[in-house]
C-alpha cells in the first residue's frame, strides 16, 4: 500500500510526495457507498485498491452514461496489475492506468478492443482534439465496422477546410466524401453519419448594463441557427473588459459549456481589420465595435457573421484554425 500511495503522490505532479505524506487509514462517513456516490459527481479518476468485483459492486449503481462517467481504476493490493474498469476512454481511465503502470512498474490491463489490436478510436480522438460526438450510438457502430473491416472514412465540411486543419491520419482511416462515415464539422448537420464537432467558434458579444441572461442566451441562439452552426461547436464567448462582470454574458458562455474571456480597450482597438463601427459604443466603452473586434481579439482567422443587433444586444462569430492530432 506505501509504494502505492507513493506513486500516486508521483503522479500528481510532485506536488505531494511519500516523505511529506503519512499514509492514514481513515473511516469514511457513511462507508464505500456514500464514497463512491459522492466521488462520482467530481468528475476525478476513481481509484480502488483490492478486488475488481468490491469496485464493481461499488459503482454499479452510479453508472449512467460513457459520455459522463467518470473513469475508474483498480490497482490490486501489490501493486501487480492496473485495470481500467469503466470509462477507458472518455473518462481517461486507460490514460491513467498505463501513468500509473509505469510509475509502479506495474501492468495495465487493457481490454478494450481498439486499444488492444492498436486501432483508432474515435472517442479518443474526440477527447484529443475537443471534438464533440454527435451520437454516441453512430460512435459505437463506426467502431464495430471499423474492426471488422479495417477501413474507416472522414471528410471536413468545405466550408471550413482552411481551419479544420488534417495531419497525417492512422492507416486504417482516409478521406473520401463518397463513402464518408465521419463527417467533421461546427456546422448543423442533417445527415446520418456520425459527426465530429470541432469547437472552433468565437461569438463576440455587447449589451447594455445587467441585461437579461434568457435575453443574451435566445439572442446567441437564434443568431447562431441563422448561420447555421451547431451550438455545441461555442470555443468562447468575449466582449470587453468593461464587461467582465455581466452576469448575462458570464450566463451565455456557461450556458454553451464555453470559455468566457474579455478584451482591454486597447487590445480591441489593437485588431487590425474592417469593423460595423458605432460612434456610441466608442463613447461608452471606449472602441468603436466590440463584437467583432472581440472575436478577432480572440484568435480567430475570419469573421463568419457580422455585427447583429436586437434591443440592446450585439452579438458576431468567427473560428479559429484547430490542427486535429492523431493518436
Amino acid at each position: 500500500m506505501e509504494r502505492i500511495c507513493q506513486g500516486l503522490c508521483e503522479l500528481d505532479g510532485g506536488r505531494s510526495s511519500a516523505n511529506d505524506h503519512t499514509l492514514e487509514v481513515a473511516e469514511v462517513a457513511g462507508g464505500l457507498d456514500d464514497w463512491t456516490r459522492d466521488s462520482f459527481v467530481t468528475g476525478n479518476t476513481l481509484i480502488f485498491v483490492g478486488a475488481c468485483g468490491i469496485a464493481v459492486r461499488a459503482i454499479a449503481p452510479y453508472v449512467a452514461d460513457k459520455a459522463t462517467d467518470p473513469g475508474v481504476l483498480v490497482i490490486d493490493e501489490n501493486a501487480c496489475y492496473v485495470i481500467p474498469v469503466l470509462s477507458g476512454h472518455l473518462g481517461g481511465a486507460v490514460d491513467e492506468a498505463k501513468k500509473i503502470a509505469g510509475i509502479l512498474g506495474a501492468e495495465a490491463v487493457l481490454t478494450t478492443a481498439t486499444d488492444v489490436r492498436g486501432e483508432f478510436a474515435v472517442d479518443v480522438f474526440a477527447k484529443d482534439n475537443e471534438l464533440v460526438i454527435s451520437d454516441m450510438k453512430l460512435a459505437k457502430e463506426f467502431t464495430a465496422r471499423l474492426l471488422a473491416t479495417g477501413n474507416g472514412t472522414f471528410v471536413v465540411d468545405d466550408e471550413y477546410k482552411k481551419e479544420i486543419v488534417i495531419g497525417s491520419v492512422p492507416e486504417s482511416l482516409s478521406a473520401s466524401k463518397e463513402t464518408c462515415d465521419i463527417y467533421i464539422s461546427p456546422a448543423i448537420y442533417g445527415g446520418d453519419k456520425l459527426q465530429l464537432i470541432p469547437k472552433t467558434i468565437v461569438i463576440g458579444m455587447g449589451c447594455k448594463k445587467d441585461k437579461g441572461s434568457d435575453e443574451l442566451i435566445s439572442f446567441a441562439r437564434k443568431c447562431l441557427s441563422e448561420i447555421g452552426i451547431d451550438e455545441r461547436a461555442v470555443k468562447a464567448v468575449v466582449s470587453v473588459d468593461v464587461k467582465s462582470k455581466e452576469q448575462g454574458l458570464i450566463d451565455t458562455a456557461r450556458f454553451f459549456g464555453a470559455e468566457f474571456k474579455t478584451f482591454s480597450e486597447e487590445e480591441l482597438s489593437a485588431v487590425k481589420g474592417d469593423f460595423t463601427g458605432s460612434d456610441f459604443v466608442k463613447a461608452t466603452v471606449g472602441v468603436d465595435n466590440v463584437c467583432e473586434r472581440s472575436v478577432m481579439a480572440y484568435g480567430c482567422s475570419r469573421i463568419i457573421k457580422r455585427k447583429t443587433s436586437e434591443n440592446g444586444m450585439t452579438f458576431a462569430a468567427g473560428v479559429i484554425v484547430k490542427e486535429l492530432r492523431w493518436r
